[in-house]
């Protein structure tokens, strides 16, 4: 069994053009905390990102690297990553990129790897994220806002799994899911 302490907080940031999403963990199995923020403003998401790290003093900040040409590559987002990186980088903190392919690997064992699926099975890893699990979307609807609780949580869990906490990340994530499947 792991302790955790300070020297395993992270922040895991789901960066949009309009909104930041953050997750910040204790280790891999502690979610300390957890929200969304959003403006039409031009680099709100730096401001926002100084606020966390002082607040929660993490060892890590963990971004999903956003690849040439996907949806998410667009100059809105690049710079705000930019500017993350930066502050990040005054303020003293790491950042560290983590591909969504390893994300999907993380919860493939467990579960499919969409979306409403990674999201039912982290509403069971952490019970504080259940009362915000949004319905299954429809083709045509928007993706919930909340949805990027999820989202910056899966990054987190990636990021332990992938530096050194594999085995007791999976553990954890088959006995939720085996909750899961019973409920």
């Amino acid at each position: 069994m792991h302790h955790y302490s300070l020297d395993n907080r992270i922040v895991s940031l789901d960066v949009r053009s309009k909104t930041l999403a953050y997750a910040v963990l204790d280790g891999p199995l502690q979610l300390l905390d957890f929200g969304v923020s959003g403006s039409a403003r031009r680099g709100f998401q730096t401001s926002r990102v100084e606020k966390l790290v002082r607040k929660f003093q993490p060892q890590v900040i963990v971004l999903r690297k956003v690849p040439s040409g996907s949806r998410r590559d667009n100059p809105a987002v690049q710079v705000a990553i930019k500017s993350i990186r930066s502050q990040a980088r005054r303020l003293s903190v790491p950042v560290v990129s983590v591909e969504k392919r390893l994300i999907d690997q993380i919860f493939r064992p467990h579960c499919k790897p969409t979306k409403h699926q990674v999201a039912l099975l982290l509403s069971a890893y952490f019970p504080a994220l259940r009362w915000y699990m949004p319905s299954k979307r429809k083709i045509w609807m928007p993706e919930d806002r909340r949805m990027q609780y999820f989202d910056a949580a899966a990054l987190g869990l990636a990021y332990f799994a992938t530096s050194g906490d594999y085995e007791a990340v999976q553990k954890s994530l088959a006995e939720s899911a085996s909750r899961m499947r019973d409920a």
